[in-house]
This record gives C-alpha cells, structure tokens and sequence, in this order.
C-alpha cells in the first residue's frame, strides 16, 4: 500500500510525462541540450568516451585543422606513426595499431592471441562487457570444476561461443580452473574494471592471472577500452603494476570520435604484421601473420583527435586524473552518505572517474529514479555507468547531488521506497600529522591563549548586491573541495581525522540601523572577539564565518581558520575559488578551477622527502647554528616577563609608493634582489641596529603547496625556516642584499626541514619567557588585489590579532603602493600579529608601553 495515494498518483503522471527520449540537438562541455531546448548536465558521456566534456576546444580546433587539410581513406596517413610513438610512451606498450571501435580492437586481439599460441579457447568473467561481436555475446557458469557457456542473445550460433570460458571474476575457483587448463588457452580476457561493478578490483586475483599466463604461454589480455586514460594515463596496467601481454583501449582516447587501439608486446603485435624487416634484402617476416583490416582505420580526422588527446594527458599529467578521481569519490561519498541517513538500502560503486547507482535492491522501482533525474536537469540512462569529466565544474556536482537527493526523496514521499532511518554516520578517514602540525599542536596546548595565537582570519568586504545563498554555497564547496578544511584532531594529537562533509553554518549580523561610531565599534568588537576565541582542535570545526551587514549593498565577510589546518598560502586560494564558485552559483556557468589536491597526499610526499632527503637537508641546517647566535635583546621600556602571556596587538603604517619604488623596487633589482629579499634585508638591519648586534636570526615561513605539482592545496603546508643574517661595520647595504637573497635561497632550496626539529637537534637552553633561536617573523603577505565580479566588488583585508607567538611579526602585503609599518615592542613580548596593509605585532605589557623607539618595517605571515 502507498502511504499517500494522491502523492503516488501525482508521481506516476509526472513519470509518464517524463519518460522519453533525450534527443540531442547539441553539446558543450558538461551539458547536452534537446531539440526542445531543455539542457541537461550529462553523465552518460557517451558511454565513457567523454572525459574532457562534449567538443573540447583542443580536440575541435585539430579536427578542424586537419579537415582544413582533407582527409584521404586508403594511404597511411602522416599522423599514423607520431600517435604510435606517443601512445607507447605514454602506456608502456612496446608496439600499436589503430581499429575503428573498441570491439575492433578486442576482436583483433584474440585473434593475435590465437595467432602465436595456436590455440582456441579464451577464458573471460562474468560481468565483462567485450564488445558486440557474437563471440564476446556469452553467458556461462563453472560448477564442479566444469565450465559450461552459451550464447547471450537470440541470433548467435552456439558454434560462435563454444571456444569462450565464462568464469566468476575475482573467485578461487576460476584461478584453479584457469591454472588446470591454461595450456589449452589462447589467452585470458579481462576487463579489470567492470563498468557495472566499479568496486570489484581484485588486484591479487590479476597478479595471479599474469603468474598463469606467462607460465603457460597464454596472452593476458586487459581491457581497457572503459578504464584505459580515464583511471591514469597509463591505465589499470599502470595503477596495478601488472604488465599484460595485449591491451584494447578507445572512448576517452578518441576525444569523442569513434576509434580503438590494439597494443602490446612485440611478442604477440608482430602477428600483424610479421615482426620488423626490410623490404629490398634477404629479411623478410619470420612472424606467423593474421588478417587484420578496416576500411576507416587510421582516419586521419581521428588520427588527428587522438593526438590532441594524447598531448594533452600529457601535459596535464597525473593530475588530470587524479583530481578526477577525487572530486568524483567526494561526490560518492556524499551520496552513499544521503542513502544511509534515509534508509535505503542501495550502494554507488566507483573506481576512478567512474560510478554506478547501482540501484538493483529497488527491482522494478528503480525504473522510476531515472525520469525523475531527468525531470531535475540531469541526464543519466537506466542500466549504465555515470562519468564525470574535466568540464564538471563544482555547481554542477552539486546540482548531481541535489537532483539525487530530491528524487529519493520524492520516491519516499510517494511511498515507494520506505521513509528515512536515524542517520548512520560515515567513518572519518584519519591521517598521521605533520611535522609541522605537530609542533603547533604542541604550542596550542599551553593554554587557550596559545591556541588563539594561530587563528589566521580575514576580512572581504563586499560591496555591491551580495546573493548571501550563493555565498552560502560556494563556502561549503570550497570545503567539500580541500579535506584540510574538514579535519579535527585525536585527544592525544598523533592523527588527524578528515570528516567527510562539513557544512559551515555563516553567522549574519546588521550594523544597518546604527550609527556610524556605535556600528564602527560592534564591529571591532565582533572581530576582537572573533580573535580571542580558541578553536577546539579535537572536536572542530576549525573554520569559521560571519557576517557584518553594514548597508544593502555593503557587507563584511570575516573568515577565520586555525594554523593548523590553514596557512597564509591557503588562504589565498579560499579567497580566489570563493569569489570563483560564488560566480558560478549564480550564473551556473563552470567555475573552472584547478583540481585540488589532498592534504593526505601532501602529509605523505612531506614525509618522503623528508625521509630521502632528511640527511642532507640537515646537513645543511646545524653548521649554521653551531655554535648558537645570541639571543635578539631589543631595548624595551620595562624589564621582560618571566612567562609569556601571548597577548598581542598589531599596527599599521605605510611607506609611500616614490620610495618603495625607488628603494624596495629599483635598487634591490639592480642587485639581483626580489622585494622579499630586499625588505628583508632592511628589516634585519632595523633589528640588529636597535638591538646594538651585528647578527639577528629571523624566521620566515617556505609554502611547501610550492613543491606540490597541479591542482590547488590548501592546508598546513609551511616549514618555518631561520635565516642567520650578520656583517661587518664596513659592509655595505648592497653587499648585505646580496647576501640576504643568498642565504634565503638557499633555505628555500633546504625547506622541508622545521624550526622545532632544529632547536631540538641543537639542544638549545630554554629560556622562560623566549622563544629558543627565533624571536622575530618576517613575511611578504600576498593577499590578492580587488577582485571584480559582476556587481560586486571583493576587496580582502587581513584581521588583526590579539594573541601572538613571537615577540615581533613583520608583514608587508606586496600588492599595496607602500610597505612599511611603525611598531611599538614591549617587555612582556611574545608574539607579533599581522595586517592589511603593512604591520607589526607586539604583545603589550600590563600597562600601556610609552615606546621607546620608532622602527620602520614590514610585517608578513
């Protein structure tokens, strides 16, 4: 019985309205759009071949070109032999051959396969999808060791199929049958992902299949004509480290034409042609040879579309499918998450790319989800696999998920899925920190205080007509896209733990109808408390958002984010994909955004390198410290604490833009100098003259997303680096710059070392109330100019702090006319704190500090 027969009646009249061809009338990217003029975000991309979007510009302008020239059936055409060369570099085959489709290429195959083995018989599994010639159309069952096949479909001779073996994929059983007869085998075909079970990859199972068939002679066949390009440029081969003897690949190679490729090992393509030999002496082909033709093979239009493919993987690198990848297991993840919270037993499997609702436990009603997909704008078809491509933007995955979401709601409001159970929550992934996480959950445990010292928070003001819910959404997005964003951490701070949704919640307040000063003053007492108040690092979140509405068109978006899990890098990349995906939720056009990349896979190549390389890198760093430097003694107006209160406060002044160019621009280039460098030069000489020293150590923070390849990150990334700076009473301020640039040089090249891990090898004393070795920051801030949106304008602002960790911070934002900053330093210094503009942060003494000096400098994060 349906719980709501009106519901149930309405739901089947929207259904039969809704069931229908899609004709197309065109494609873009990632949509197709009817003859009626209704678009839809497609996930059928034809069949897989789609992994770019529909007539990706790179592969339309080389058709074009190439139609431009003519393309002749008949002759080898040009591009033949430079798409091989290409295709073997870029797979590891050893030889290639083109077909016109991915059947073609599996039919060819076998053949080779029967060809040097001289046998007839091919063992393949249930599940395989080979194409749609009559001997790969097969049914079959092993029982008691025997193995039984028929034909698939009405209209195949049995006598087509009777040399096929049908076995289980993955089972015991068909190893042992395999291993029992693989001398009677011509080869063993597998599809080692099934487009239809993406979750079933048993990798030791395949390992078993090439131990087999390379005893006995038999060809392992892979096919990759689904997988091949879309999983790694090197296909399944490549992912599973198992070389097979043949491969067929097509779909996502031909960029949307129609081709297939035949590769392998010369032991088994010489059967194509012969094996090498020249025409004209005694050589001829000593390779028993099969028939292997095709009208259409080696269309120089495909040819050519080939070629743009294979050049762009190759460009793009791993990258290209490794960001696939994980947006693709993000959206899964959401979606097997809706599932379970509501109570429905089906599961979505993916691999790669790749996914499948696999929507069987519903029977018959899973017919009713397809229309209802389509009915929300997304195109999908009953029975096959879904692809997302390259052209997916954020807006569009969300737009999937929704549709999803709605329509098993819809099925469950209608009464024909049974109605939602308490939500079962998703396993958290957990991480191990790094190096440098590790040292600031240290520092944050000393008291809340500490903690508060490593809030990085920013202002954007906004100004122009705000859409609040696309801001809404493009926050979560850029969540949903860095895992960073969504970690917390375990009680004892060995791991960290990555939640798999986070939906941040943006807390709104109206300075509308106040006065200017009462409105000035909420507001610096909303970002004085938004500075003072700790994160929990165990239970999260560790970000945050407000805002400030000052007028209908004016508004102030404060976005705050613990250190730890965010760094001054990060915060930049927020900013540009927020403005990006707050575009595209309006518009829904594509945000077109780099992939991301994970912080766990970051953790992971920061620990590599620092385990190849550790040696040397502290090789480099310990004989610059031995023996120690003295401490940075800078006069103060009163007597230093004995204990750090961590209190803190920032100012800000600015040099004027004639002699930041003449200075800071011009003469440090002249030297060979970057600004960096050059205002870090004067700001060590500033130090050292204050503090009556020849030498002062400054830390200065190395963005290590600098050593990551493609794709953006966002996360803890940076190793905070210590530069000793020292001279002479007759060396020069141009000497000392070009020391100076040396010397960072240097660390940069040495970065994947941290601080905490040099005090600790030097063994420093402690000293209550001092940091060990560096007690003064320097940074170059590179927060973005304006950003200009259709009717708004962005500006970002960095907030200032009320906790800090050194004694004196100095930040200089390079996008600003002028850089330096009046500081004031007290004797209970503890940390410094940054600004918009140019800043220093100093932590104040019990009463306000007369200040005893005036130094001009730069502060950064």
């Amino acid at each position: 019985m349906l719980a709501d027969p009106r519901a149930a009646a309405g739901f089947r009249q929207e259904w039969k309205d809704l069931v229908y061809p899609v004709v197309s009338d065109r494609a873009e990217g990632s949509r197709i759009w009817d003859v009626d003029g209704n678009a839809y975000i497609d996930l059928v991309n034809g069949y897989g071949q789609t992994a770019f979007g529909h007539a990706p510009p790179f592969v339309v302008e080389a058709v074009s070109a190439q139609l431009r020239q003519g393309f002749a059936i008949g002759p080898q055409a040009a591009l033949a032999g430079q798409v091989a060369t290409l295709f073997s570099e870029l797979t590891g085959n050893e030889r290639v051959t083109f077909c016109n489709t991915g059947s073609e290429a599996v039919m060819a195959a076998m053949r080779v396969a029967r060809t040097v083995t001289g046998r007839s018989r091919i063992a393949t599994f249930t599940g395989d999808y080979h194409g749609q010639f009559d001997e790969v159309l097969v049914k079959g069952s092993l029982r008691g060791g025997v193995a039984r096949s028929v034909a698939a479909a009405a209209g195949i001779p049995s006598e087509s199929v009777e040399n096929m073996i049908v076995l289980p994929y993955g089972a015991p059983e068909s190893l042992e049958w395999i291993r029992a007869h693989a001398d009677e085998l011509a080869g063993v075909l597998v599809e080692p992902v099934q487009s239809r079970h993406p979750d079933l990859q048993p990798v030791a199972f395949l390992k078993e299949l090439r131990a087999i068939t390379e005893a006995s002679g038999a060809a392992l066949i892979f096919d990759e004509v689904v997988t091949g390009f879309r999983m790694h440029q090197g296909g399944m081969q490549a992912l599973y480290g198992i070389r097979a003897d043949l491969a067929t690949y097509g779909k996502v190679v031909g960029g949307g034409l129609p081709v297939g490729i035949l590769a392998g090992k010369a032991q088994f393509m010489d059967a194509l042609d012969g094996g090498p030999w020249r025409y004209g002496d005694d050589s001829y082909p000593e390779v028993g040879m099969t028939f292997f033709a095709g009208t259409f093979v080696r269309h120089p239009l495909v040819l050519a579309a080939v070629w743009a493919v294979l050049n762009h993987i190759k460009d793009q690198g791993p990258a290209l499918q490794e960001g696939l990848t994980a947006r693709t297991a993000a959206l899964v993840r959401r979606l097997n998450g809706f599932l379970k919270q509501r109570g429905v037993d089906v599961h979505i499997e993916t691999c790669g790319s790749l996914f499948f609702f696999n929507l069987f436990g519903l029977g018959r009603l899973a017919s009713l989800f397809y229309p209802l997909m389509l009915e929300r704008g997304i195109y999908i078809q009953e029975h096959y696999p879904c692809f997302l491509t390259t052209a997916h933007s954020d807006a569009d995955i969300a737009a999937i998920a929704e549709a999803f979401e709605g329509s098993i709601i819809a099925m469950q409001e209608a009464g024909f899925l049974p109605g939602p159970t308490a939500a079962i929550p998703e396993p958290v992934a957990e991480i191990p920190l790094t190096e440098a996480q590790t040292e600031i959950w240290l520092a944050a445990q000393l008291s809340d205080e500490a903690s508060c010292a490593f809030n990085e928070s920013v202002t954007l003001r906004l100004r122009g007509a705000l859409d609040r819910a696309a801001l809404a959404t493009a926050l979560n997005q850029v969540v949903a896209r860095h895992d960073a964003l969504r970690g917390s951490f375990r009680p004892t701070g060995e791991l960290m733990r990555i939640a798999p949704s986070l939906d941040v919640t943006i807390a709104e307040r109206s300075l509308e109808a106040m006065p200017g000063e009462a409105a000035e003053a909420v507001w610096q007492a909303l970002l004085t408390e938004d500075a003072e108040t700790p994160f929990d690092l165990v239970n999260g979140p560790l970000i945050r958002a407000q805002l400030a509405r000052w007028a209908a068109d004016d508004h102030a978006f404060v976005l705050t984010a613990h250190h730890i899990i965010c760094d001054g890098w990060s915060i930049n990349v927020i900013i540009d994909e927020l403005a990006k995906l707050y575009e595209a939720a309006r518009t829904g056009a594509p945000a077109d955004l780099p992939a991301p990349v994970s912080f766990a896979r970051y953790g992971a190549e920061e620990r590599a390198r620092q385990a190849n390389e550790g040696g040397a890198i502290e090789a480099f760093w310990l004989p610059q410290f031995t023996p120690p430097p003295p401490p940075l003694d800078l006069p103060t107006d009163r007597p230093r604490r004995a204990g750090k209160s961590f209190r803190g406060a920032t100012l800000t002044r600015t040099i004027d833009a004639e002699p930041t160019q003449r200075f800071f621009r011009k003469a440090a280039a002249r030297k060979g100098c970057t600004l960096f460098a050059a205002l870090l030069a004067a700001f060590e000489t500033l130090l050292g003259r204050l503090a009556g020293q020849d030498e002062v150590v400054v830390g200065i923070p190395a963005a290590g997303q600098s050593l990551v390849e493609g794709g953006s990150l966002v996360g803890h990334c940076v190793n905070f680096l210590p530069l000793r700076g020292s001279w002479r009473a007759q060396t020069s301020l141009a000497e000392h710059l070009t020391a100076t640039r040396q010397i960072a040089l240097a660390a940069y090249e040495n970065q994947s070392f941290t601080l905490g891990t040099l005090v600790r090898k030097l063994a420093l004393p402690r000293e209550a109330g001092r940091r060990p070795l560096v007690e003064a920051q320097f940074n170059l801030e590179r927060l973005g100019d304006r950003i200009h949106l259709p009717g708004l304008e962005i500006e970002a602002r960095s907030n200032p702090k009320r906790f800090v960790n050194f004694d004196l911070s100095s930040t200089s934002p390079s996008r600003t006319a002028g850089f330096a900053s009046i500081a004031t330093t007290a004797p209970t210094c503890s940390t410094s704190r940054r600004s918009n503009v140019g800043s220093v942060t100093t932590a104040p003494s019990s009463t306000p500090s007369r200040g005893r000096f005036r130094p001009m400098t730069a502060r950064a994060r």
